[in-house]
């Protein structure tokens, strides 16, 4: 653990809390190690007692993940005035589009707002051009009436127009860890597979 929202006292929505007791957090510019401002996004770094000293028997990757005694979490974080962290996504789930910075929870809150959305997932796609777009898994409320152009036309309301998926893929099912965290990798092979089996049609 590395943060709580404590029982009693302040609590701040969306936050995931402070800090524990004994532990050291930083947020840091990912691409140049170096602190970000207060309110900036940066990667969550964490020192302290339960902090690992490593990976038994892999070096590498230990040493991708420990700097100076301080881990690398991955995930990126912002932090308010009084110090109340609220993680706003993860490194490896960062979706760039020619430049802009897209994460895959916004993307996917702005499509569950949809009363013909019952569940969705984002995932980043390459593109020729603009390096990558999101894609969206959707299972729809209810299966055979999803309006795409709605649902697409409802995202552009909350979200600006660099986030809105390049386009929709309805799914029956997103699969997911046993803790909800979405395998955004089977997704991205399932979305090969079938683009892989087009092409060779066309052939």
């Amino acid at each position: 653990m590395v943060t709580m929202n404590w029982p009693t006292g302040t609590r701040v929505m969306g936050s995931c809390g402070l800090p524990l007791p004994g532990l050291s957090v930083r947020l840091v510019d990912p691409t140049t190690g170096v602190d970000v401002r207060q309110g900036e996004e940066g990667e969550l770094w964490v020192q302290g007692p339960n902090v690992t000293p490593g990976y038994h028997n892999l070096p590498e990757a230990s040493a991708a993940v420990l700097v100076d005694g301080w881990y690398r979490t991955g995930d990126l974080a912002r932090r308010d005035v009084h110090g109340y962290l609220r993680i706003s996504g993860r490194i490896k789930e960062l979706i760039i589009r020619g430049g802009e910075n897209i994460y895959p929870a916004e993307v996917e809150d702005a499509l569950m707002a949809s009363e013909q959305v019952e569940d969705a997932a984002v995932v980043g796609v390459p593109h020729p051009h603009l390096g990558e777009v999101p894609v969206a898994f959707v299972i729809p409320a209810r299966p055979g009436e999803l309006d795409h152009a709605a649902v697409l036309d409802a995202a552009r309301v909350r979200l600006s127009s660099f986030k809105v998926p390049d386009r929709l893929v309805e799914c029956t099912e997103i699969p997911r860890t046993g803790s909800g965290k979405v395998l955004r990798f089977q997704l991205r092979q399932r979305l090969a597979d079938v683009e892989h089996s087009q092409a060779t049609n066309e052939r």
